[in-house]
């Protein structure tokens, strides 16, 4: 059920450079110019989907082990939202942005008008391998571009799956996908692209980010990072612990959104263990059966990383701890740390990326608003509580790719709401119209008559045609002289 080895690549540099040529080509030739044109790509990609959720969600099924109904939820219906929002409002986002120019300039008229920027490459992670390659594919269509696909060789898989539908529901001119291994991201980035759009880890990213400045190619990072978790003494703990234990187990943990390590006051230690432990019964009666009601963990490389961190804080587990090495499970487990070893400990280093997660006890919520501030900008950052005062002093000040009050994950699902990170957790947003614009050039038009050309702007320049000028754009002016 679990993918052990990831296929050879099919691909030399001479052939991924004839699909890089043929996607130019079709671009070049206005396969999707106008409104109809995309929203026929955008209606394909639906039909994709709609037509294929049992083979989508099996070949899920087969790479991570992840139940079916995850699968759906947190793949199938964020593609199909994001596919119904673009169709819905694409005419009002592809309208120029008429601008108000400014007096000097009149007789002209000014607006700012979305472009293409031409081919993408589209570079996707394993966690979520449907959702992460066909959302951004969504917006890039919508906003004009063709685009090749690389997903990643560790959900195989999905891969061969997205490799075939793209191949049956669109034009090979518009979309086509390349699949294999890190040497063919390598070439593929060693080629020219208009815009490259990846996402992974912030280790990958700097490596994108270096080869797209080779060629001056905009870049969008979708990275990771620690995302932390603030539960104040008068928030809801059974809510809390709900949302909390929802969202860090959606894939095991492997969700680079999911809250990563836990703030909450000392005295409220106890009671939130106490209901995790609740919760985690209530989620799993029947314990933690891979595919039916639990996803394992990607490899076996990715599993010994996690046992490793699990080994070295095994004096400070709170809850959980049993692994599951021939099904790669690992159960949902809490740690207790201290906070002046936040520094030296394991577990508060990198990304944990899987079903353990550290809970630190602090006296004073500054203590919590220092260390966020102190590391890396996270990708996301919760807050539960109902104090707002608490909320708005964290929300104003703290850095976060997104902030969200009382829940985890759910910011993911809002079409409306820009997803991205900032600093180490990513560069550029998307989802809805902030899909659109990231992949969109936004040109300045600028357009004037010919009925009034006055001589005041032309040389030879006389004193009084200095002082005319400086009044008219706002410069000192000193009084001419007679």
């Amino acid at each position: 059920m679990l993918p052990s080895e990831t296929p050879e690549h099919p691909f030399d540099g001479s052939k991924l450079q004839a699909v890089r040529n043929q996607l130019l080509a079709g671009f070049r030739a206005g396969r999707l110019r106008n409104r109809m044109e995309r929203i026929s790509a955008l209606n394909a990609l639906e039909r994709l989907v709609q037509e294929n959720q049992e083979l989508l969600c099996q070949a899920v099924l087969e790479d991570l082990g992840r139940p079916k109904e995850d699968s759906m939820l947190a793949e199938l219906t964020v593609v199909i939202e994001e596919i119904h929002a673009a169709r819905k409002n694409l005419a009002r986002w592809m309208k120029p942005r008429h601008k108000l120019m400014p007096l000097p300039l009149f007789p002209s008229r000014g607006e700012v008008t979305p472009q293409p920027y031409g081919i993408a490459l589209i570079i996707g992670p394993w966690n979520y391998p449907l959702q992460l390659m066909l959302v951004p594919l969504a917006a890039a269509l919508a906003a004009g571009n063709c685009a090749l696909l690389k997903p990643s060789e560790m959900a195989p898989a999905c891969s061969r799956i997205l490799g075939a539908l793209l191949q049956k529901y669109l034009p090979s001119d518009i979309v086509s996908v390349v699949e294999g291994d890190a040497e063919v991201s390598r070439q593929l980035l060693e080629l020219k692209w208009d815009i490259i759009f990846f996402t992974g880890s912030t280790q990958i990213g700097r490596v994108v980010a270096q080869a797209a400045a080779k060629h001056l190619t905009p870049a969008v990072l979708e990275l990771g990072g620690k995302s932390p978790c603030i539960v104040d003494s008068t928030a809801d703990l059974e809510v809390t612990a709900r949302r909390i234990i929802w969202g860090k187990l959606l894939n095991s943990g492997q969700t680079c959104v999911a809250p990563d390590y836990i703030f909450t006051p000392r005295g409220n230690v106890e009671n939130l263990c106490r209901q995790l432990e609740i919760t985690i019964k209530e989620f799993f009666p029947q314990g933690f059966v891979l595919g039916e009601s639990y996803c394992g963990i990607v490899n076996q490389r990715h599993f010994e990383r996690l046992e490793k961190i699990a080994a070295a804080h095994k004096n400070q587990l709170r809850i959980g701890g049993r692994l599951n090495q021939s099904q790669r499970i690992i159960e949902p487990s809490f740690y207790i740390l201290d906070s002046k070893s936040l520094g030296s400990a394991a577990i508060m280093q990198d990304e944990i990326f899987g079903p353990l997660m550290p809970i630190v006890p602090y006296e004073s919520v500054d203590e919590a608003i220092g260390y966020i501030n102190a590391n890396d900008h996270p990708l996301a950052l919760y807050v539960f509580s109902s104090d707002s005062s608490l909320i708005s002093k964290v929300e104003s000040s703290t850095r976060s790719g997104s902030f969200v009050v009382n829940d985890t994950v759910i910011q993911l699902a809002a079409s409306q709401l820009p997803f991205g990170g900032v600093g180490a957790s990513g560069t550029g947003a998307y989802h809805g119209e902030a899909g659109f614009n990231v992949f969109s050039h936004f040109r300045s038009v600028l357009k004037r008559p010919f009925w009034l050309d006055l001589p005041i702007r032309y040389r030879p320049y006389s004193a009084l045609k200095i002082w005319i000028l400086k009044k008219m754009f706002g410069l000192r002016t000193a009084k001419l002289k007679s």
